[in-house]
């Protein structure tokens, strides 16, 4: 398992290390239940693994995942104890249909068992397209890779995204034939919109380079902030 960076606790942002401080000597964490997507049945990536184990140790609380790729989400009596809320927080990327359909039934779920405090799906945090931007910034070219999307929501998206990380956006399908077309095609680094491995970061990893969640910016970002909630 690939170990994350050790870096000191929300040190750049004094005023989210406040809040932090602020939270810790009210009550103790919740615990913390992060939607990813996960690999073809069930598999967690390692850097997720060790994303958790992180945060467990930081927050002093449980930290699970729900895979969308997985059979059932984790049982509810390891995760929670009586009269303990749930925080919820999708790790998604994009407004698909996982995050426009699945995501409602999965709150739905948890609620059965307690009250739930849900977060916006990653991809629409400010922070993190920020952050974005930071990385496209070191491109010579900058594109962003990502798994298409349906809707009348994913266009809408997509430009508004390109207006703020100053990259042009790029619908990449994760069919073989498509992957080892780009391979070829591809004449200059890009950045793969993938939190951890997938077919697309194992496919160009010599174009792309190594997923999100592998890179220390984006490391940093998801330990401090997700250290910092309920």
């Amino acid at each position: 398992m690939p170990e994350l960076r050790s870096h000191p606790a929300l040190g750049a942002k004094p005023w989210l290390a406040q809040r932090l401080s602020r939270r810790l000597a009210a009550t103790p964490a919740q615990p913390l239940l992060l939607v990813v997507h996960g690999r073809s049945g069930g598999e967690l990536p390692d850097a997720l693994q060790a994303l958790a184990a992180e945060l467990e140790q930081r927050r002093g609380a449980p930290v699970r995942f729900q895979l969308l790729t997985a059979a059932a989400p984790p049982p509810a009596d390891q995760l929670l104890r009586p009269g303990q809320g749930l925080t919820l927080v999708p790790l998604l990327l994009l407004p698909g249909g996982h995050v426009r359909h699945d995501l409602p039934a999965i709150v739905r779920h948890w609620q059965r068992h307690t009250r739930v405090r849900r977060f916006s799906f990653l991809g629409a945090w400010p922070v993190w397209q920020r952050a974005l931007a930071a990385e496209l910034a070191l491109l010579p070219q900058p594109l962003l890779l990502h798994h298409p999307l349906e809707g009348e929501v994913a266009p809408r998206y997509c430009r508004a995204l390109e207006r703020r990380i100053g990259a042009r956006c790029l619908a990449t399908p994760y069919s073989a034939e498509h992957l080892a077309e780009l391979q070829l095609t591809l004449t200059a680094p890009a950045l793969p919109l993938a939190l951890a491995a997938n077919r697309l970061t194992d496919s160009l990893a010599a174009r792309v380079g190594p997923p999100l969640l592998e890179r220390p910016r984006f490391q940093l970002l998801l330990l401090t902030e997700l250290e910092a909630l309920p």
